[in-house]
């Protein structure tokens, strides 16, 4: 658990204790949020660094074409 600093809550010295277990029990699940993003970013270098490390033409990856069709002028509606 962090140590609350002055700065942190300001410069109050009289908190109601039902407030400090509140900041306290938030400050607790901030920790843990981001313990999580922490090994969320971890999880990715790791793949990030798998895919980086495989050779360029394993077969994994299949080319890209685009097609597309010669557009047709649009048809006019006769006004009748």
């Amino acid at each position: 658990m962090s140590i609350l600093r002055r700065q942190d809550i300001g410069m109050v010295t009289n908190i109601p204790s039902a407030t400090l277990r509140q900041l306290v029990k938030l400050t607790e699940r901030k920790e843990a949020l981001m313990a999580q993003i922490q090994e969320i970013d971890r999880e990715m270098a790791r793949l990030q660094k798998k895919s980086e490390d495989l050779p360029e033409n394993t077969g994994h990856a299949a080319p890209v074409t685009v097609s597309r069709s010669a557009r047709k002028p649009a048809r006019r509606l006769r006004a009748t």
